[in-house]
């Protein structure tokens, strides 16, 4: 086989030649270091491709670019293609990382340093990081030096950092070029059109401190909710009792299948849904605490959501747009907490108290009698209309240090007996985030709606400790509002036995939770029995209380300001509420209650009596940007620690004076550099035919060095350090091992 093949071959060979000679003239003879611009330019034209793609995803994400809109139709085909070219990318990078060190050992391979046996094939093994914990390289790492590295980094240390980066590059790459599904930024949502909102109030005035009935009669309230203490004024949304009727419907609820404290109630003014809920403490402990959002706030949101939609283009056509308020003057928006712990004591007990041991956030600084026993004025012998009493009381006689608000229930407990319940009541305001996401549902959303979690965020302890720190403002409220949320004469339908008997609505909300005993009496005997009574009326009494802070302010009209054209001198005020539902209302600018403010302070001039609502518009889809992202931080660290290699790599290269190998850049070329050396390796490489067991003979140093100096025919070969040997220096004097240095520009065989 081997003849023919010869015979073959021999039969193509030009005339007057050997097959030797014809063989041979495959090759010529080349020149192992170039330093012409050219040269350099060919040889890092492999960094250029993968440092334009990196730039472009640095700057993406710096720059926050925003691609499509979720749901897109070609958003699949999209993401996928960008896995291809992330997949690319890493290709070109892991290059571009192997050209860096394979320049690096060529350099080393020609100086006196050398290299290490076991980095031979580094170049080639990068992102293999079982290279980087075996013999090979550890061996070759730890190997001593005869001759002093002429490079600031070592050749470890730049294998090391390379394999890593190779290894990491690829989920990098794909971390920062395939966008992100999240909520991204709207620039300039109103198409720079001059348009404000404002709430004719100041900020002092939006969460006040004390909660009096001044606030039910301000002059800049709608009609409406002027009669906030009439009998009916549960059915005004600006009253404080008017989430009676959902509140009512839980209690009665609960009573048939225990269902959790948790409510939503509707604003068909906003068109939004706001959510109250009241953490499941422990029910023996009688503690109860619930939130629920702003109804002016929520309100806003709703009413600027349809506006935006019904006027500005830009945010009807997004696919999920997301409308976030806040407040100009002020750094976070508030709502209600409010938290409630009522006792039980039977009619014959001694010291009925009230307690507030599970509260959290009171002063330490606690004045009055101890224990706070209950009014002597109020009937604790039987309730009055038969079902079930409420009284409101002060509690400043017990604390001049909290405002705290006291509240005493009396009715039947399931044996029969008469219950007493008195609860102490302590409210804050505490800071939240809220938002409307349109297209999901109307919902408003907020960061923090765990009511408990809020107090265990804020305050450490139960008692004992002091609100000075937390970011809970204090409500002190007064008997005449909370009396607003406690209207008399509802007319109810519990029993046929008292059908001219009235209670009150948190009368009957409690009354819920019991049902007629076969001896006719009233008695509260809900799910849980009697030890449930003070967990239920606390949950009861902290859902009202909040539910009225909550409608606090909210029977003022938030106004909207828009600039006629150009003129910032005319404008047009709105009442955003009725614009709304249809209804606009069309003022000159100095008309309406404070209006000449409002103008004002669309036009930048001052006026402390009105705040502005700040509107934020997010639109949810892909795109590039490192918010809130760890790993993209990650991936960008990656990305650049390369770029930072590429550019010291160019450095070196371009003004090291060296120049660039043209030679060596494939495993094949090395292994044939190896098979044409005949250097005396063998005292130091022996027995290895067969493969390398100790890790010493990895660090044995090698060399590119040129042979056949003499005939003036030289041929580079891999040489190892010989003892009692003098190698080749520098400046490429020869040594007594009969090598010279590999010199630029000269070519060899």
């Amino acid at each position: 086989m081997t003849s023919n093949i010869l015979e073959d071959e021999t039969e193509l060979l030009p005339q007057n030649a050997s097959y030797q000679t014809w063989h041979a003239a495959r090759e010529s003879p080349k020149v192992a270091v170039k330093t012409s611009n050219g040269a350099l330019l060919l040889a890092n034209i492999v960094h250029l491709p993968p440092i334009l793609i990196s730039s472009t995803l640095l700057y993406l994400s710096f720059a926050t670019i925003y691609g499509v809109d979720y749901g897109n139709p070609y958003s699949k085909t999209i993401l996928n293609g960008l896995q291809f070219v992330s997949k690319f990318h890493e290709i070109l990078i892991t290059t571009s990382l192997t050209a860096i060190v394979l320049h690096r050992i060529h350099y080393s391979l020609m100086k006196p340093s050398g290299v290490p046996l076991g980095f031979l094939g580094s170049a080639y093994q990068l992102g293999a990081l079982n290279y980087l914990v075996s013999a090979e390289f550890w061996g070759a790492a730890t190997a001593k030096f005869r001759f002093k590295n002429s490079t600031w980094l070592p050749l470890w240390l730049l294998i090391a950092v390379s394999s890593v980066l190779a290894s990491i590059v690829g989920p990098s790459s794909a971390i920062l070029m395939i966008p992100r599904l999240d909520w991204w930024q709207l620039n300039n949502p109103l198409n720079h059109t001059t348009l404000s909102t404002f709430l004719p109030l100041g900020t002092s005035e939006i969460w006040p401190d004390v909660i009096g009935p001044d606030l039910l009669n301000s002059p800049w309230a709608t009609a409406e909710s002027e009669g906030c203490a009439t009998d009916h004024a549960y059915k005004d949304h600006a009253c404080p009792s008017a989430g009676f009727q959902d509140i009512a419907t839980w209690t009665g609820n609960y009573m048939s299948r225990a269902t959790a404290p948790n409510i939503t109630l509707n604003d068909p003014i906003g068109s939004v849904i706001r959510y109250m809920s009241s953490s499941a403490t422990n029910q023996s402990l009688g503690w109860a605490v619930s939130s629920i959002l702003g109804l002016r706030q929520a309100r806003d949101i709703g009413t600027f959501t349809q506006y935006l939609s019904d006027t500005t283009l830009k945010v009807a056509k997004l696919a999920r747009p997301m409308v976030i308020p806040s407040y100009a003057s002020l750094p976070t928006l508030k709502k209600p907490i409010v938290q409630v712990q009522c006792s039980l004591f039977k009619k014959n007990a001694s010291n009925i108290a009230f307690h507030y041991d599970m509260l959290r956030g009171m002063s330490s600084d606690l004045t009055g009698s101890n224990p706070w026993l209950i009014p002597d004025s109020i009937n604790i012998t039987a309730p009055s209309n038969g079902v079930v009493d409420f009284h409101w009381v002060d509690m400043a006689p017990y604390t001049d240090k909290n405002p705290l608000l006291g509240g005493v229930f009396v009715s039947t407990t399931p044996d029969g007996l008469t219950g007493i319940f008195p609860c102490t009541i302590l409210a804050h305001w505490t800071p939240v985030s809220m938002w409307l996401d349109p297209k999901i549902d109307s919902t408003v959303r907020q960061d923090s709606p765990e009511p408990l979690q809020i107090l265990l965020a804020n305050v450490n302890n139960k008692t004992a400790t002091s609100t000075s720190s937390s970011k809970l403002q204090p409500i002190d409220i007064s008997i005449p509002w909370a009396e607003t949320i406690n209207l008399p004469n509802y007319h109810h339908n519990l029993s046929f036995l008292y059908p001219s008997q009235h209670l009150t609505l948190l009368e009957f909300s409690a009354a819920n939770f019991g049902y007629l005993h076969a001896n006719l009496s009233w008695r509260l005997d809900p799910a849980g029995g009697e030890t449930a009574l003070p967990w239920l009326l606390s949950t009861l009494l902290s859902m009202h209380i909040a539910d009225g802070l909550s409608r606090v302010n909210s029977g003022f009209s938030t106004v909207l300001y828009q600039r006629d054209g150009n003129n910032d001198s005319t404008g047009l005020l709105k009442n955003l509420d009725e614009v709304h539902i249809g209804e606009w209302v069309g003022m000159p600018r100095n008309s309406g209650p404070n209006g000449e403010n409002y103008a004002r302070e669309a036009r930048g001039e001052n006026s402390t009596r009105n705040t502005e609502i700040v509107w934020e518009v997010k639109r949810f889809g892909y795109g590039w940007g490192f918010e809130n992202g760890v790993s993209v931080v990650i991936g960008m660290v990656v990305l650049l620690m390369h770029i930072v290699m590429v550019v010291i790599h160019l450095g070196i290269v371009t003004f090291g004076g060296w120049g660039v190998s043209s030679c060596w850049g494939s495993v094949g070329e090395l292994l044939t550099l190896a098979w044409r050396s005949t250097g005396p390796a063998d005292e130091r490489l022996g027995n290895t035919s067969a493969g390398i067991q100790n890790m010493k003979t990895w660090g044995e140093v090698v060399r590119v060095r040129a042979t056949d100096i003499q005939d003036d025919k030289r041929k580079l070969e891999l040489t190892c350090w010989q003892a009692g040997k003098v190698a080749s220096d520098e400046d490429g004097v020869n040594g007594d091992d009969g090598t010279e240095m590999v010199r630029a520009g000269v070519t060899y065989s």
